[in-house]
C-alpha cells in the first residue's frame, strides 16, 4: 500500500490539471510555470550546496555534497516533455541523488521545443557532457541521469556516444522514462485510470510539440525502443506502478538486454510518475534515491 506521504504528488497532477482546464493563460506558459514548481514537495538536500552555471554554451547549476570527489559526476538532465522544466523545478531532486550517490551533479537548462525542436534538446544535452569532460573528469566516471523526457533523453547521450565511437559514459539512471512516444504499451489501457499526468492524447498533442513535422516518433534519439544499444553502460530504469508509460521499461529491457547491457528496472507500486519528486518526504522516494546512488556510486567507481 502507498504511504500517505505519498499521496502529495498526486494532490499537485490533480492541481496541475485543474489550473490547465481552468486558465485562460496560454497554456505552454502556464505548464512551464507549473513545472517550476514540480519539486516543490521535496526537502532540501543536507549538505548539498549549489553553484551556477553559465559557461561556454552550458546553462544550469551544479549541486554538490560534502566530500563529493573532483573526479566524478552526474549529468542531470531535466524533464518536462521537451517543453518545459529546468533546473528551478529539478534542483532538489537532483540534489538528493546527488547526496545519494557521493557524486556532484550538474543540472543543466537545454533549450525547449517548440521554439527548438528536437534534436536541440540532444545536442545541448552532449555539449554539457563534453564540456564535464573538458573539466577533467574522465566519461567513464559521468553517470547520465534524468526523468521523463530527461530520462529519455540520458539514453539517447549514451546511444550517441556509442554511435559517434566516443567513450562511453559509466551508467544510465532513467526516471519515468519517456520512452514509448506510439503508446503501443499495454500499460496505456492497464494504467488510463490510475495515471494522473499520462494519457495516449496528451502524449499525441505533446509529440507534436517538439517533433515537429520532420522528426519521426520512431527516431532513434526520441524514442529508445527503435534504436540498437548494443555497447550502453549499465541502466537502471525507475517506474511507478501507475504510470501508462510504464510498459516502456519493459520493452527496452528486453532490447537493451538482448544486446548485451545490463539493466535493472524497479516498479514501485501505486507510484505516479517521476515519484521520486517526493525526496525526503516519502519513504518510496527515498528507498528509490537510495538503491540510485547506490547503482551510480557502482558503476562509477566511487
Amino acid at each position: 500500500m502507498a504511504s500517505k506521504e505519498s499521496e502529495a504528488l498526486a494532490e499537485l497532477y490533480k492541481y496541475w490539471d485543474r489550473r490547465l482546464a481552468e486558465s485562460n493563460v496560454e497554456s505552454l506558459d502556464l505548464l512551464r510555470d507549473l513545472y517550476d514548481g514540480w519539486d516543490k514537495h521535496a526537502t532540501e538536500a543536507e549538505g548539498v550546496s549549489f553553484v551556477t552555471v553559465d559557461q561556454d554554451g552550458v546553462r544550469g547549476l551544479w549541486a554538490i555534497p560534502a566530500n563529493a570527489p573532483d573526479n566524478a559526476a552526474i549529468l542531470y538532465i531535466h524533464g518536462g516533455g521537451y517543453v518545459g522544466g529546468g533546473s528551478k523545478g529539478h534542483r532538489k531532486l537532483a540534489a538528493h541523488i546527488a547526496r545519494a550517490a557521493g557524486v556532484k551533479a550538474l543540472v543543466i537548462d537545454y533549450r525547449l521545443a517548440p521554439e527548438h525542436l528536437v534534436p536541440a534538446q540532444l545536442e545541448d544535452s552532449r555539449h554539457a557532457f563534453d564540456w564535464i569532460v573538458a573539466q577533467g573528469i574522465e566519461p567513464g566516471r559521468i553517470a547520465l541521469v534524468g526523468d521523463s523526457a530527461g530520462g529519455a533523453l540520458a539514453t539517447a547521450v549514451a546511444l550517441h556516444l556509442k554511435n559517434t565511437d566516443s567513450t562511453q559514459a559509466g551508467a544510465v539512471v532513467a526516471l519515468s522514462p519517456y520512452y514509448d512516444l506510439e503508446a503501443v504499451g499495454g500499460s496505456f489501457d492497464l494504467n488510463g485510470g490510475k495515471d494522473l499526468i499520462g494519457s495516449r492524447d496528451g502524449i499525441a498533442a505533446n509529440t507534436a510539440m517538439f517533433l515537429g513535422t520532420t522528426t519521426s516518433k520512431t527516431e532513434q534519439y526520441v524514442n529508445a525502443l527503435h534504436s540498437d544499444p548494443t555497447g550502453l553502460p549499465p541502466v537502471f530504469i525507475s517506474f511507478g506502478g501507475d504510470e501508462v508509460l510504464l510498459d516502456g521499461a519493459h520493452m527496452f529491457a528486453e532490447l537493451a538486454r538482448s544486446k548485451g547491457v545490463e539493466v535493472e528496472v524497479e516498479v514501485v507500486p501505486d507510484m505516479q510518475h517521476v515519484f521520486q519528486f517526493l525526496a525526503g518526504t516519502a519513504p518510496e522516494a527515498d528507498d528509490s534515491i537510495t538503491a540510485i546512488g547506490q547503482f551510480i556510486a557502482k558503476n562509477l567507481g566511487v
